[in-house]
C-alpha cells in the first residue's frame, strides 16, 4: 500500500495527499557528494516533488547515515543502539568512553563522528574493546557503570564456535580490535575470517595455504575498494611469497579447531576444506564479492601463480618484508588488477 502524506504545494497553491516515494539523492556530507536513499513527496496533482521539514528531516539523517557507512564510521543509530546495550544513561556511557557528557547525545542527534572518537565507539561494541576500556578508566566510573559494562562484556563473549576458540585463548589483542588504514577500518572479526574462508574453500579449486593468503588478501582489499571498509578486520604484510594473512598459522589452526575447516592432503601440501560454513554472517552483496574473488583465483592452475601475481602489485613492492600492507594507499591498484585479468 502506498504511503502518503497530507501536506502544501506550493506549485499547486493547494493542500494535496502526496504519496511518498523513495529515489536516489545526492546531498554534500563534509563536502562530500553522498548518495543516499530519500523519502520525496510527490504532489498527485503536478506530479513535483514538495519539501516538507517533516520529510526532509529524516532524509538529513540517511545522508548523514549514508556518508558514515561509506566511510567506516558509526552512524547515529548504531550509537544510540550501542549504548542502549549496555543500558547506560547518555551522562554515564560517555564517562565510560572517555568523551565529554554531551559528546554521545551529538552522535546520537545525527552529529559524524571524529575518527578518534570513531575509533573508541568501534572499540566499545566489542567484548574485548569493552573490556580493555574498562581497565583504563575503572577507577574514575561509577559501581553501576563498571556492572553494566561487565554485563555487556558478558553478554558479548561467546560459548561456541569460532569467537570462543579465539576468546579462550585471549585473543585477538586489543589493538587489532582498533579500526585504522592497515585493517580496512573494521575491527579484527573472526566470525566473518570463518565465514569468507570457509565460503571460498566451497568455491575456490584446490585452496591450498599458499593460495588460501593470496585469496583472502584480494577479498579484503576488493570489498575496502569498493566499501572503503575490509571484509574480515585482517591486516596483511609483505612476505617472500606475497601478501599473507596476520596471525595465518594461529588462524587456521583455530579454524580447525572451531571445526569451521578441515586439511587435506593433496600432494606435496594441504587444501582447505569447508567444514561447517557460517550463515547469516556475510550479506548478499559481500558473498557475490566472494564469488567474484574466487573466479578470479581459479583463473591461477597453481598456487605459485597467485603468488607471482601478487609480487607484481605495488601492494607487495611497496612495502617492507615483514611490514603490513595498507589498505588506503593500495586497494584501488588492486582491484584495478583483479579486472584488467578478468576482462583478458
Amino acid at each position: 500500500m502506498e504511503k502518503t502524506i497530507n501536506t502544501y504545494c506550493p506549485e499547486c497553491d493547494r493542500e494535496v495527499v502526496a504519496i511518498l516515494e523513495h529515489r536516489v539523492e545526492t546531498l554534500s556530507v563534509k563536502g562530500e557528494p553522498t548518495s543516499y536513499e530519500a523519502e520525496v513527496a510527490v504532489c498527485p496533482c503536478c506530479g513535483g516533488a514538495i519539501g516538507d521539514s517533516r520529510i526532509e528531516g529524516e532524509n538529513l539523517h540517511r545522508a548523514y547515515s549514508a556518508y558514515c557507512s561509506a566511510h567506516g564510521l558509526m552512524a547515529p543509530d548504531e550509537v544510540r543502539s550501542l549504548r542502549n546495550s549496555y543500558g547506560l544513561s547518555l551522562r554515564e556511557f560517555s564517562k565510560f568512553l572517555g568523551f565529554g557528557e554531551q559528546t554521545v547525545a551529538r552522535y546520537e542527534a545525527g552529529a559524524i563522528p571524529d575518527d578518534s572518537h570513531n575509533t573508541t565507539l568501534m572499540l566499545a561494541a566489542t567484548a574485548s574493546g569493552a573490556a580493555a576500556l574498562l581497565s583504563v578508566r575503572e577507577g574514575q566510573l561509577s559501581e553501576r557503570t563498571v556492572a553494566a559494562v561487565r554485563r555487556f562484556v558478558e553478554s558479548k563473549t561467546p560459548v561456541s564456535g569460532a569467537s570462543a576458540a579465539f576468546t579462550a585463548r585471549q585473543w585477538p589483542t586489543p589493538a587489532m580490535l582498533v579500526p585504522g588504514r592497515f585493517n580496512g577500518y573494521r575491527p579484527f572479526d573472526i566470525d566473518r575470517i570463518a565465514a569468507v574462508v570457509c565460503e571460498l574453500a566451497s568455491r575456490c579449486v584446490d585452496l591450498y595455504r599458499t593460495k588460501l593468503q593470496k585469496a583472502m588478501f584480494f577479498t579484503d582489499f576488493l570489498c575496502y575498494a569498493r566499501t572503503t571498509r575490509s571484509m574480515t578486520g585482517l591486516s596483511y604484510a609483505h612476505a617472500d611469497y606475497g601478501p599473507v594473512m596476520d596471525g595465518k598459522d594461529r588462524i587456521v589452526a583455530l579454524l580447525q579447531d572451531c571445526e569451521a575447516i578441515d586439511l587435506a592432503q593433496k600432494g606435496w601440501g594441504e587444501v582447505v576444506v569447508s567444514r561447517h560454513r557460517p550463515t547469516g554472517i556475510l550479506s548478499e552483496d559481500e558473498i557475490q564479492l566472494v564469488d567474484e574473488v574466487a573466479a578470479f583465483v581459479n583463473t591461477f592452475e597453481r598456487a605459485t601463480d597467485i603468488s607471482s601475481f601478487s609480487h607484481g602489485l605495488d601492494a607487495w613492492k611497496d612495502t617492507e618484508s615483514g611490514r603490513p600492507i595498507d589498505y588506503v594507499a593500495n586497494a584501488g591498484q588492486v582491484a584495478d588488477a583483479i579486472e584488467r585479468r578478468m576482462a583478458r
